[in-house]
């Protein structure tokens, strides 16, 4: 309310000095007409080039361009593998892999439904083991190709053909008794 009473006010002190009136009827032509006078057309001088901005541009991409291609030469490796230690290690590295590749192929073609739990428990042991092995890997790195280290990554690869002999062991015994026990059961 207080603030309605200071608005009637201010109209009140302000009457006289308030245009209230309608425009007249040439102050539409009148506009226009100054409108039209202010759009002639004004000669500009033109604008001078400037190279600052697309010469910086080019710059920072030849320079990110530069690092991208050097920067593999700087690169520290994190990690290693026997490959990278010596021609022996890298076959017998190649040795394993191909061996346990060839293993883990024959534990999917052998396996069935009543070995699924059997082949996921080996699964989940496996990963622990490529775990480990990829922490070996990175303890190459740090140790200098010591010995203990390239041992226990061999020693990694043993025990993963191990595992992976024994699940297959152990499907081939279960298709053998399943096998047995449906030729009983057919008599």
């Amino acid at each position: 309310m207080k603030t309605e009473d200071e608005i009637e006010k201010l109209f009140e002190r302000m009457e006289n000095q308030l245009d209230v009136f309608e425009p007249s009827a040439d102050h539409k032509v009148r506009f226009l007409e100054k409108l039209q006078e202010q759009n002639k057309v004004v000669p500009l001088k033109p604008k001078k080039r400037n190279w600052i901005r697309p010469l910086a541009i080019a710059a920072s991409i030849a320079i990110l361009i530069g690092m991208v291609s050097v920067a593999p030469i700087f690169k520290t490796h994190d990690e290693a593998d026997l490959a990278s230690v010596s021609p022996q290690m890298e076959d017998t590295q190649n040795f394993f892999t191909v061996a346990i590749k060839t293993q883990l192929e024959e534990i999917d073609k052998n396996s069935s439904a009543e070995t699924t739990e059997l082949v996921e428990d080996a699964m989940k042991q496996l990963e622990k083991l490529e775990l480990s092995y990829e922490i070996l890997k990175k303890d190459l790195v740090e140790s200098s190709n010591d010995k203990r280290v390239i041992s226990a990554m061999i020693k990694n690869f043993q025990k993963r053909a191990s595992l992976l002999e024994e699940v297959l062991e152990k499907i081939n015994n279960v298709n053998k008794l399943k096998l047995s026990e449906n030729e009983t059961n057919i008599l």
